[in-house]
């Protein structure tokens, strides 16, 4: 396909057509030299004044350096786009403009047109014309939106609404498009595309990859677009990473060359009048790199001018030329590629995309699952449960997705009723699903579930699975939770060796999971340097394969952040924290999940870390909030865990009161998690009670709880545990207010893991 020759429309509209006139009349008659001010001037008209101008002054040329005046030919007509930081010398030297009867035509932006008349007056005095730069769109993105028109290739906008409306309204006059954002509910996306019926759709807030497979994922299910092809879409926003072909959109750079770079550069390549041309290339990046190429590669100036003073564009007229010299047009992932009459290879796969064009919802549930948007999981999962009433894999699906989503409760009932109609080969990975839905809320109640699918593992004669390792990590967790760190290690190690074998690398997503879980004991027992490696490599492999937005990739930022603090590096733990909950909401589209209640916590303890108290406390209620919203009464270690911290950050506040209360709240629910008072995590928690009853005053009650307390580390840790010990120092000594207020002395940092650090959280 060849692209049809510019249209009757690229000529220069009415306000652009005066400004040029009155420009070469004022040239013609200011023979003996003339200072002529366009004012409010717009970089991207500069390529059509040039263009216009040069038909009638050959030997236009044009500056961004102020000094070249001193070397133009007597008489020459020159265009400078000034520099505010030249005024002194416009000022000092403006003699030479008369002696050397030059015609200037200042190309001055409104801010440095004020910043001249106020440094260099004389000069600026000198104007004998001021004329306004109409606005208009810059010439390459009219030609960019003709071409992916033309090619039907989608198109990415990095620059502004308003550039973006004018660029459309110069390019494509009788179009029409119907703005839809990228983040709203993914159902309302789907439907805002269909009703639009054929008008081009414009996506707005596509700021990261995330939202722009969203909406691949809409366009295709609302059947704007046909399998691997993006047709009659534009996409605004900041930070997605393109390249030709494998997103459906080509770059639409509105973000020019800066004129003194595109001069140097062509300079550099041997081009005369290099601003000229710069100009007539309209700084393009990619025409303005290709031109250099050709250049390089010994194309004769003239044939530039030949090729860059006719109207229309100019990278589509140097592709002949760059045939010619054996030079690849430095298109690069932009919509200028199309402009060269050539396509750039499509992706033949994005995941989801072809299924969803094929109504094939099941796997496509899947698909986003495994991309880590539960909440399109959500939705395809009951688009294919509609379809088949009676589907058990649909069932299962829709339950995970739930899960993943943080509906748990939904998840639970659904994945229950699941595995009462399951096939018997299918249990253990149905029992896997359901236990690791359990588990979030009732870590105990999954060992029945857990004992099951061991005895089937023991049972059947087939080859390993993943299920078997996913089991291998749940009892893992259940080891952490009677405090048995060094029988879930083992539990893991076999898990990870499991993996790595079945799969024949380390560099594959489910053994970094793998890996994450057994990070997460070392770190209990310790070994935080060996953690950390474990973690990084967790989150290298994750990001790989997931990329930058995806649940799992925010969970071993969260256990990173946890290791950096432990390490002493509050700041590094923040920012890793801070972008794991960015990821968890945008991927929930929510605040009101487990995950964002776990980076919440976190995020509190750094806070608490570097002294910003009240941070940390906001930080606290907040997820204190979110646990009984979401959770009620079904985490009690995970709110027993935050009120704990709580407590500590209320003491350094200075707030007893609060701190007891908070302490008091959390003692029986670990007492319920645990079935016993006499737990190593129990005994923690009432030794930082008994400092706050002694600081209170309650002496007697305060040391009871202080010996049962020292009693129950000793028997459960052994008398030699750092945490024994410093309580034990407690005990014999007068204990006053001013000497019992310090709980940190027993505040439970290294207390056996919770469900919150144990494996699979």
């Amino acid at each position: 396909m060849v692209l049809p020759p510019p249209a009757p429309d690229d000529a220069p509209a009415p306000a652009d057509r005066a400004l040029h006139e009155r420009l070469r009349l004022i040239l013609r008659l200011g023979e003996a030299g003339v200072l002529v001010l366009v004012d409010g001037a717009r970089a991207e008209r500069l390529g059509s004044l040039v263009r216009a101008l040069v038909a009638h002054e050959p030997g236009l040329l044009v500056h961004t350096d102020a000094t070249q005046l001193a070397r133009a030919p007597k008489g020459a007509a020159v265009v400078l786009v000034p520099d505010a930081a030249q005024a002194g010398w416009l000022n000092l030297e403006r003699p030479i403009l008369a002696e050397r009867a030059l015609r200037v035509i200042l190309f001055s932006d409104a801010a440095t047109s004020a910043a001249l008349a106020r440094k260099a007056p004389d000069f600026f005095h000198w104007i004998s014309h001021r004329l306004e730069c109409p606005e208009g769109p810059w010439p390459p993105a009219v030609w960019s939106i003709r071409a992916a028109n033309e090619w039907g290739w989608g198109m990415f906008w990095g620059g502004g609404e308003r550039d973006l409306d004018g660029a459309f309204a110069a390019a494509l006059p009788a179009s029409t498009r119907v703005r839809v954002s990228a983040t709203a509910p993914y159902a309302a996306l789907v439907e805002a595309i269909r009703a639009a019926d054929d008008a081009w759709i414009e996506a707005c807030e596509v700021d990261s990859f995330f939202e722009l497979r969203r909406l691949r994922w809409a366009l295709v299910e609302a059947g704007r677009r046909e399998p691997l092809v993006t047709a009659r879409v534009v996409a605004r926003g900041r930070a997605v990473t393109l390249g030709a072909g494998t997103t459906g959109l080509l770059e639409m750079d509105s973000r020019r060359m800066p004129l003194a770079q595109a001069i140097k550069e062509l300079e550099a390549a041997g081009a005369e009048s290099a601003g000229r041309l710069a100009a007539l290339l309209d700084f393009e990046r990619s025409a303005v790199t290709t031109a250099v190429s050709l250049l390089e590669a010994g194309l004769p100036q003239a044939r530039f001018d030949d090729v860059t003073r006719a109207a229309g564009d100019p990278v589509q007229r140097l592709w002949p030329l760059c045939s010619a010299h054996g030079v690849s047009p430095a298109s690069g992932p932009g919509t200028s590629l199309l402009r060269t009459n050539f396509v750039p290879r499509r992706d033949l796969h994005f995941q989801c995309e072809e299924l969803v064009s094929e109504r094939r919802w099941l796997d496509a549930a899947r698909g986003a699952i495994a991309s880590g948007d539960p909440i399109v999981a959500v939705h395809w999962a009951q688009r294919a449960l509609a379809e088949d009433r009676g589907s058990v894999d649909a069932a299962r699906t829709l339950g995970v997705a739930l899960a993943e989503g943080g509906q748990l409760g939904r998840a639970r009932e659904i994945l229950r009723a699941v595995f009462g109609e399951g096939e018997q080969e299918e249990h253990v990975t149905l029992i896997d699903e359901l236990v690791g839905v359990i588990q979030s809320t009732d870590l105990l109640g999954a060992r029945q579930q857990i004992e099951e699918a061991l005895t089937l593992l023991d049972d059947h004669d087939v080859e390993p699975s993943p299920g078997d390792a996913g089991m291998l990590r749940r009892l893992a967790q259940l080891r952490v939770a009677a405090g048995d760190l060094t029988g879930a290690r083992t539990r893991l190690e076999e898990a990870s060796s499991l993996l790595m074998r079945m799969h024949g690398t380390e560099e594959h997503p489910r053994v970094a999971a793998s890996l994450r879980d057994l990070a997460r004991v070392l770190f209990a027992q310790g070994e935080v340097p060996r953690a950390r490696e474990l973690l990084e490599q967790a989150l290298r492999v994750e990001t790989k394969a997931y990329g930058d937005e995806h649940p799992r990739v925010a969970a071993s930022l969260r256990d990173l952040a946890r290791v950096l603090l432990a390490q002493s590096d509050p700041r590094g733990a923040r920012e890793l924290l801070e972008r794991a909950l960015h990821i968890q909401l945008r991927v929930y589209g929510t605040g009101e999940h487990r995950g964002v209640a776990d980076s919440l916590h976190q995020l509190a303890r750094v806070l608490f870390a570097q002294g910003e108290l009240a941070g940390a406390r906001q930080l606290l209620e907040q997820e204190l909030q979110i646990r009984m919203k979401v959770d009620g009464a079904n985490a009690p270690e995970d709110i027993s865990a935050s009120l704990e911290t709580l407590s500590m950050v209320l003491l350094s506040q200075g707030n007893l009161g609060g701190a007891r209360e908070a302490i008091e709240r959390a003692l029986p629910m670990l007492e319920r998690i645990h079935g016993t008072a006499g737990h190593p995590e129990v005994a923690v928690m009432e030794g930082n009670l008994s400092s706050v009853l002694l600081a209170l005053g309650e002496t007697e009650r305060g040391l009871a709880l202080r010996r049962r307390a020292y009693e129950t580390l000793r028997v459960q840790l052994g008398s030699d545990h750092s945490l024994t010990r410093d309580l034990g120092k407690r005990l014999p000594r007068a204990v006053n207010q001013a000497d019992a207020a310090e709980p940190h002395a027993v505040e439970a940092v290294n207390r056996t893991p919770g469900a919150r650090d144990a494996p699979g959280s």
